[in-house]
């Protein structure tokens, strides 16, 4: 109940289309149901004299036809307007859960998407939302409203006519009541699971999509296949139980039900023959036995109803679940960055807690100069990097910029002079100038063409026949991994930053690139305090800093020149590049 009232609330953002809607099908629902009563009166008042009679009142038959065709008209234009109504509030009501999903998600720890594939996450954003908006706010709300007041109609004009009958079918309610929490007990288990089954799915397919390449370099389609399979067979397990539960449900008790009623009016009524007379008109009885077959299409509807709220309740659970999750506590106080000078002030850091992956980092970059993170891999290159970034915060110690810990300021304006180039280049559905300048209204086409310029990508604007506006396909597909690293060094460039990450940026470029990049880098880091991780060691000889970690500690610290010297860690790996290189050529 708690998430169905949850989703009732958001019923708010869209009060007055609701009302108005739940207004017109409050009318359309009495001139239907007066439509009966205008049959009862052509059956008792025009048939019955004309049979017994033989005549026939014209006039009244035509006046009472005209009646009727108007109510049916009425009650099918008023029920379309409503149902247009309501469902453009369900509509604008899920926009509105999407939005705060999204933002949400927005301000979540990098450590929530560690370990949770993406698929799961626009599976709640987008199939469980539509879930909602079908089954709860269109479905759930505008059916069984609308049901739920032919029931109570019905029961009032029953009850008018004979209130012995009416109080009698008072007795469906209890028994609807039990069944709906027996129902409702074994469906909600099997709609969650049935939801997470979906959520498996959506990863699962996102996953296989997104490395189809290794799937089928490795040949490991039927290994891949065999594991959705599973996950697919799993589905259709629960979904097997579901329709039986719900089939139940859905039919075996709205019929049954509607059996026993005309049986119990049929029984009632034939005591009421007495001497060769019916106690009512062949008109009321008509009207009854309309009466009683309206009341359980609504009462079959609303029990029908029950397995889309079981769905709806899933999937709102879900979506609250992501809504709900606590965010990064943020400071507002934004960040000077004047300078560029960054300072690790003994910083040990941990993912979870436990295992330390940084330990007593002590060293400090100056404005303008160049530091390079050089190691094995797993030594804590790139979590140096994300602990600057604020994409994670230290245990102990802390990082300063400018003097200021960044901790005590927002991490937007801590990130806002950064900027950071990956060694897998992440592109955008779009343009290769929206790549650059991801939207932003201060970054002109001019300058984006410039930056692509300055850091030797200038030949796409001439390659490509649409120059800068080139489209630009999911993940840069059709680029190749040179022209992607460029768009995203322009990118760097273009936003202008104060401090320059590069990550494993030449590590994807070939030689010749490779030449252009180490010249656009002189133009790149002037001015900017710039961090280099890299396995190629000759790409960064001419940084003023370099650092080498070893199981998340600084094990040799100083310039190219002076680690040679040493003889240590640095220059073992040095002369083994330089030694491999050599042999392939």
């Amino acid at each position: 109940m708690k998430t169905v009232k949850r989703l009732l609330s958001y019923m708010k953002y869209a009060k007055y289309k609701f009302m108005l809607g739940f207004t017109l099908l409050i009318t359309a629902v009495i001139a239907d149901l007066s439509a009966p009563l205008i049959a009862q009166r052509v059956i008792d008042d025009v048939i019955t004299p004309a049979a017994q009679q033989g005549e026939l009142f014209t006039e009244v038959l035509i006046r009472l036809l005209i009646t009727y065709t108007l109510l049916m008209l009425a009650t099918a234009l008023l029920r379309y307007i409503s149902a247009l109504i309501l469902t453009q509030s369900a509509n604008g009501i899920v926009k509105v859960i999407r939005d705060q999903a999204y933002h949400h998600l927005q301000g979540l720890p990098i450590r929530y998407f560690d370990n949770l594939p993406a698929g799961k996450v626009v599976s709640r954003i987008t199939n469980d939302t539509e879930v909602l908006r079908q089954q709860f706010y269109v479905a759930t709300i505008g059916t069984v409203m609308l049901n739920a007041l032919y029931v109570i109609g019905t029961y009032i004009a029953i009850s008018r006519l004979h209130t012995g009958l009416g109080i009698s079918l008072l007795i469906l309610l209890p028994i609807i009541f039990i069944w709906y929490k027996y129902y409702s007990k074994y469906a909600s288990a099997l709609s969650r699971k049935e939801r997470e089954l979906n959520s498996d799915i959506n990863g699962k397919i996102n996953e296989s999509v997104q490395g189809m390449t290794i799937v089928q370099a490795f040949q490991q389609e039927e290994k891949i296949e065999k594991e959705f399979t599973t996950i697919n067979d799993e589905w259709f397990k629960t979904e097997r139980k579901y329709v039986i539960l719900d089939s139940a449900a859905q039919f075996s008790l709205g019929g049954l039900l509607r059996h026993f009623a005309l049986l119990f009016m049929m029984v009632y009524f034939s005591t009421q023959y007495i001497n060769g007379f019916l106690g009512i008109s062949i008109g009321t009885l008509y009207v009854f036995v309309d009466y009683i077959t309206r009341l359980f299409d609504p009462i079959q509807g609303i029990i029908q109803q029950m397995a889309f709220v079981q769905q709806a309740i899933a999937a709102g659970e879900r979506v609250f679940e992501l809504i709900d999750r606590p965010g990064e506590k943020d400071e507002v106080a934004r960040l000077p960055i004047d300078k560029g000078e960054v300072t690790f002030d003994h910083v040990d850091f941990a993912y979870n807690d436990e295992t330390p992956v940084l330990k007593d980092i002590n060293f400090t970059a100056k404005p303008g100069e160049t530091l390079a993170l050089v190691g094995h891999t797993g030594s804590g290159k790139s979590s140096v990097m994300n602990v600057l970034f604020r994409f994670y915060d230290p245990q102990k110690g802390h990082i300063k910029i400018d003097g200021h810990v960044t901790t005590k300021y927002s991490r937007k304006s801590v990130r806002q002079a950064m900027g950071i180039v990956l060694q897998d280049p992440f592109l955008f559905t779009g343009t290769i100038e929206s790549n650059i300048t991801l939207n932003d209204p201060q970054i002109s086409r001019e300058k984006a063409e410039e930056a692509l310029r300055a850091v030797g990508g200038g030949d796409m604007l001439t390659h490509f026949q649409l120059g800068i506006q080139e489209p630009v396909v999911e993940k840069g597909a059709t680029l190749s991994s040179g022209q992607r690293q460029l768009i995203s060094f322009a990118r760097a460039l273009a936003f202008d930053p104060k401090i320059l990450i590069l990550d494993e940026a030449t590590s994807s470029i070939d030689t010749e690139t490779e030449e252009i990049i180490q010249h656009a880098m002189a133009v790149l880091k002037e001015g900017r305090t710039t961090f280099i991780i890299a396995h190629r060691l000759s790409t960064i000889q001419h940084a003023e800093q370099i650092l080498v970690l070893a199981n998340g500690q600084i094990v040799e610290q100083g310039n190219h020149s002076e680690l040679l010297a040493k003889n240590g860690s640095y220059a073992q790996m040095y002369h083994m590049q330089k030694k491999a290189n050599q042999t392939s050529l």
